[in-house]
């Protein structure tokens, strides 16, 4: 699958994520939400295991280390993170402080993994990020940052092991990436499950039948199906690329509310978004060498 293709079908699934966790937060505490969210996606990712040839089945030797790491790094911390910080975080500032992965995951790759970053790559960073701004800046601007101060650092914290988990996943590249993200999530699902029936009392969960519906969807495709993907993407490109789709996300959530939801679209948006997709060209250096040719 081009990468470009895979790369807007994660950030399509992962941006309307946060329109479905608004619909249960509510009722459904934060580590319990995450809890339900992995052990779905776990159980989801094994029905899909069974259909892979014994061969696909097989787990490389001395990857559950990094199975146990990812699953702490990826789903525990963000999980518990994000669901937190956006009970008191508008969605606009999440959108900013999440769309920093990128900037930390090249950050972490030169200063802790001795990795080389070319002048088109930090450039593209840089770039999606001021488009990020552009989109997702309210117009209350900087009083929305001091609203909540906890739920902020929340939000940079969930980034930042977001793009230490991308760099952990790169390690991740023999075998199949389903197997590999059903063994994430279920070893998420072993750690979340005791702290929700501890900390939330998730046994005495009273939701509606349509909030189960949503706790369904938000297992199944927005851990299950998008990290079988993730992953691949990963292997497939790299953890800086892959990392980029925190700058479309708020993109295609943009793009749906306009559509589906009759949202208006303002001139800051549309800039913003123009942004981002100018800025996709320096991540494929190829396109960079043609352009320099013409």
């Amino acid at each position: 699958m081009n990468k470009y293709v895979l790369l807007l079908l994660i950030s399509g699934i992962w941006g309307s994520q946060f329109f479905f966790i608004a619909l249960v937060i509510e009722n459904v505490g934060v580590i319990t939400l995450s809890a339900i969210k992995a052990c779905i996606g776990g159980i989801c990712l094994l029905f899909f295991g069974l259909f892979l040839s014994k061969e696909e089945r097989k787990v490389p030797r001395g990857y559950f280390k990094w199975y146990i790491i990812i699953a702490f790094f990826e789903v525990v911390l963000p999980f518990v993170f994000i669901a937190q910080g956006q009970k008191s975080v508008p969605s606009s500032i999440a959108a900013v402080l999440i769309g920093m992965v990128p900037i930390f995951t090249i950050l972490f790759l030169l200063a802790f993994f001795k990795r080389k970053s070319t002048r088109p790559q930090i450039t593209s960073i840089l770039f999606g990020f001021a488009g990020i701004v552009f989109l997702s800046w309210p117009t209350q601007g900087i009083q929305d940052l001091s609203n909540s101060i906890q739920g902020n650092i929340l939000m940079i914290l969930a980034a930042m092991s977001f793009g230490l988990s991308l760099i952990f996943m790169e390690k991740l590249n023999e075998g199949s990436s389903v197997i590999h993200m059903r063994n994430v999530l279920l070893i998420a699902s072993a750690l979340l499950i005791p702290m929700s029936l501890l900390f939330e009392q998730s046994f005495k969960l009273d939701i509606a039948r349509s909030q189960s519906i949503y706790l369904a969807i938000l297992g199944i495709f927005h851990a299950g199906v998008v990290y079988a993907l993730f992953n691949r993407l990963i292997r497939q490109e790299g953890a800086l690329f892959t990392s980029y789709s925190n700058y479309i996300v708020p993109v295609i959530g943009v793009i749906l509310g306009f559509f589906f939801l009759h949202e208006a679209l303002s001139i800051h948006q549309l800039i913003g978004m123009g942004i981002i997709m100018m800025s996709l060209v320096f991540l494929d250096e190829k396109m960079i060498i043609k352009l320099k040719r013409k």
